[in-house]
């Protein structure tokens, strides 16, 4: 047999982007991602974790964001980044945050598609941002309902606050038998933006809290953050 494999790109010079804000900013977020070259873009709706008592105590009565996510080279992310806390003024709490992610492997047509657009002139200098070796982005995937169970154990190990989306989950039978499990469609996916040196205690107490043993069934995983802006300690 002499199918054809996919190319792929292992070592990939390309990050995923992420900006986190108030949905009264998704469209100016949306349009510096298209001007600063965000070749793939994908928006969708979530909401913050902040507690109900500290939300009436603030007089705000909404946490809904909009969850921005583009793929570009490491040097258009680095600028996107600059751009949007310059011009949201991230340094200032409550104003979003943004962070990206390393792309370990990708589509090799891809992966020239958006490597081979102009490389030479990055405009403006990049302005002092928070490099972050030191940042992991923690996720956990579960059934709907238990986001305060996930949010207060991970307070309760160092993390600060996350954003929540809806989402579905999928799953063949045969997945389901051999987890021998019953996977509901409703999901939720709660990420967090936590310090290397937290990752590990705030993921166990979520496990404990709301892993595969419990009744929220939830998956936790994590990732590593090249840049963040936004984040206050």
């Amino acid at each position: 047999m002499n199918e054809q494999q996919p190319q792929m790109a292992a070592h990939s010079a390309l990050e995923l982007a992420a900006a986190v804000v108030d949905v009264s900013k998704g469209e100016k977020v949306l349009h510096i991602f298209r001007e600063d070259g965000m070749l793939v873009e994908m928006v969708c709706m979530g909401h913050g974790t902040a507690r109900t008592e500290m939300l009436d105590l603030l007089g705000i009565g909404e946490t809904a964001k909009v969850i921005v996510f583009g793929l570009a080279r490491r040097e258009r992310v680095q600028t996107l980044l600059s751009r949007l806390g310059r011009e949201l003024e991230m340094r200032y709490p409550g104003r979003g945050i943004a962070f990206s992610v390393p792309i370990t492997g990708i589509g090799a047509r891809w992966h020239n598609l958006m490597t081979e657009t102009d490389r030479q002139e990055e405009e403006h200098s990049v302005s002092k941002m928070e490099r972050t070796s030191g940042l992991d982005v923690v996720v956990v995937v579960m059934e709907r309902g238990f986001t305060n169970v996930a949010m207060d154990a991970a307070r309760r190990a160092g993390a600060c606050g996350g954003t929540v989306i809806a989402a579905r989950g999928v799953a063949e039978d045969e997945v389901k038998r051999f987890f021998g499990i019953e996977i509901h469609a409703e999901r939720e996916i709660v990420f967090m933006v936590v310090k290397n040196e937290e990752r590990q205690a705030v993921m166990t107490a979520l496990t404990k809290a709301v892993g595969m043993k419990t009744r929220s069934r939830g998956v936790v995983l994590s990732l590593p953050v090249s840049d963040a802006i936004g984040l206050v300690d």
